[in-house]
């Protein structure tokens, strides 16, 4: 069954290209659009947004608001007046006067609410603007007490002293003398740390990889549906082979194919991208085995469910795609709301790529895999108990 299987699968060049070629070329393509992910092991860049600056005002203060800002992962562009569409920030002419005196002054910030980087934007400009009115605090205090004490006398040199202690005190917050390193007891044990996030060429061989084998594995209910359509089912049925030994043949067969298909593009990923698969290779295996078999029993459950090959066949390629989406094998499941990654805790998509990227990322071991294969192991031991029980009135 197994050899049958391999060769009805490879009768065909073009099958070579689904099975091989094309997932290499979409890892290509999806590492380049994953190219803003760390590189060599690096931190992932910082988010910078674009603010333009519609400033009334100028002197010192501005100038100043305007360098905290930039230095609150902003790129600033000061414009004469504000583009359409864009994150823009409008700077009242009253604006140094009003800070000189103690007063409060307002900046009107332009937000796009359809954008997910408006919040940050809005936290970015209201740091600057925090980091800036504390600056301006010291500065009137430093002031107030020079003209006490007869240092500064008349008004420009009340203004230059001024403005010499705001810049003195802006520099000293940008690298704050003073930090704080928080220390845990020995016995505590944080769970969930990220270590080094995957690298974008990282995450596209691992995650292409789960997308293709899934269609792989799926495809034991292509197979199962064809057969039956086609007759050739029933008439196994009927020979002196027990169900369990052709359920457990096709099966066999269909999950061999995925582990062929892994161990090529695991192979492909470390050749042709320079992915480092081979660091931890038992735990790789490990990973592999556990989500092939997961895999292919819900390929079996499918098959107990779709009446047709038709149906088969938009089932397990949508069923994959949709899977790998939401397990995070099209992009970092970091990226997402908490609440989101603890919903697709219940897809073993999910589980296969948390432990393909710990170990390409975080060089996870034997033991630091074992939970997710078991969980996946899990998976596969629900699914395919369920379709045997169900494959038992299967025609």
């Amino acid at each position: 069954m197994v050899r049958n299987e391999f060769r009805q699968e490879f009768v065909s060049p073009v099958s070579v290209f689904f099975f091989l070629i094309l997932p290499l070329l979409f890892t290509a393509a999806v590492a380049a659009g994953l190219g803003g992910l760390s590189e060599n092991g690096e931190r992932p860049e910082e988010f910078r947004a674009e603010l333009y600056v519609e400033s009334r005002d100028e002197g010192p203060l501005v100038v100043a608001f305007l360098q905290a800002l930039q230095e609150a992962n902003l790129t600033v562009q000061v414009v004469e007046a504000l583009p359409e569409d864009t994150f823009g920030l409008e700077v009242p002419a009253d604006f140094s006067a009003r800070l000189r005196r103690g007063e409060h002054v307002t900046v009107l910030l332009h937000t796009l609410p359809a954008r997910s980087a408006s919040q940050a934007v809005e936290q970015y400009v209201n740091a600057a603007a925090g980091r800036l009115a504390g600056a301006v605090r010291i500065a009137q205090s430093g002031q107030s007490r020079a003209q006490d004490a007869g240092i500064a006398v008349g008004a420009e040199e009340d203004s230059a002293f001024f403005d010499d202690v705001l810049r003195r005190t802006l520099e000293a917050t940008q690298n704050p003398p003073a930090v704080a390193e928080v220390r845990w007891p020995e016995a505590v044990e944080l769970a969930g740390t990220p270590g080094t996030g995957a690298t974008g060429v990282e995450q596209a061989s691992a995650g292409q990889m789960v997308t293709w084998v899934q269609i792989t594995l799926l495809g034991a209910a292509q197979v199962l549906v064809d057969e039956r359509e086609r007759g050739t089912l029933r008439r196994l049925l009927v020979t002196p082979a027990t169900r369990a030994t052709i359920l457990g043949g096709k099966l066999l067969a269909r999950m061999c194919l995925g582990l062929v298909q892994i161990a090529l593009l695991l192979g492909g990923g470390a050749l042709i991208f320079g992915v480092k698969w081979g660091e931890q290779p038992l735990a790789t295996a490990l990973v592999s085995v556990a989500f092939a078999i997961a895999t292919v029993g819900l390929g079996l459950l499918i098959a107990t469910f779709v009446r047709t090959r038709g149906q088969a066949n938009s089932v397990v390629v949508g069923g994959a795609m949709a899977l790998a989406a939401l397990g995070g094998a099209w992009y970092p499941l970091e990226v997402t709301p908490l609440v989101y990654r603890q919903a697709v805790r219940v897809l073993p998509s999910t589980w296969a790529m948390r432990a393909y990227t710990d170990l390409l990322a975080r060089g996870a071991t034997v033991a630091d895999v074992l939970p997710y294969a078991g969980i996946l192991l899990g998976f596969g031991v629900v699914f395919t108990a369920i379709g045997m029980w169900r494959f038992q009135a299967y025609e």
